[in-house]
């Protein structure tokens, strides 16, 4: 007998399905983050000390890769909802279209957080005197 309700387990992923559920996990995890971003960002006129200490600790090789992999979530969830902005108006609905789109998406994300990344680490985007 088949089950009354479909289950993810007899799915064979595909990446769009992967794609939608990072997205959707990685818009939490962004969120979670938004208040520690907030907290450095306005500190810069209203605590300078403050802002001080956390542009230190931002400079920290580990707080570093973690911000290079919120600008990943961020550009991938950020790229994602251009796509579903296109579908919104039945633009690139076949699955060809899908694909090729899904794919210039992971692409762009990657060249755009190592370009990040080589600015982080060239200090040329946070960094005190």
């Amino acid at each position: 007998m088949a089950p009354i309700s479909p289950h993810l387990q007899i799915y064979r992923p595909f990446l769009t399905m992967i794609f939608s559920i990072s997205s959707r996990i990685g818009v939490i995890a962004f969120a979670f983050s938004l208040p520690f971003f907030a907290i450095w960002l306005g500190s810069l006129n209203s605590l300078p000390q403050l802002n001080q200490v956390l542009t230190l600790l931002i400079n920290l090789l580990p707080i570093k890769l973690i911000f290079v992999f919120w600008f990943f979530i961020f550009n991938h969830h950020l790229l994602n909802g251009f796509k579903y902005f296109l579908w919104s108006f039945s633009i690139g609905m076949d699955l060809k279209n899908v694909y090729l789109v899904t794919y210039l998406i992971l692409v762009a994300n990657i060249i755009m957080t190592l370009i990040f990344t080589w600015m982080i680490s060239q200090n040329l985007i946070i960094y005190y005197h």
